[in-house]
């Protein structure tokens, strides 16, 4: 499921709107350098990657790893902050989409 909502930093204490989760027939990676990979949950391919070589590949293929930095990927993360890259956030939903 897909979330928009405001995240407040613990860490600098910035207050800003962000879209995180899985969308409609999707779920979302995400790695250390906030760079998205959006993956088919029937197929395992990665979505929208073309540009990136990654098109047609799946997670098994790169073996985890992100096609534009190559550090891991992983489920559940919220978006960095834009000011300080913290991901300890206070999270307020305002919806949920799909």
């Amino acid at each position: 499921m897909a979330y928009v909502g405001n995240l407040t930093c613990r860490d600098c204490g910035l207050t800003f709107t962000a879209r995180w989760g899985a969308s409609h027939g999707a779920d979302e990676y995400r790695c250390e350098n906030d760079h998205v990979v959006r993956v088919d949950q029937e197929t395992g391919i990665m979505l929208g990657l073309a540009a990136n070589g990654a098109g047609g590949r799946t997670l098994a293929d790169v073996f985890g790893r992100c096609p534009s930095c190559s550090s891991e990927l992983a489920t559940g993360l919220l978006p960095s902050c834009p000011v300080c890259s913290g991901r300890d956030h206070d999270v307020s939903v305002g919806g949920v989409l799909g």
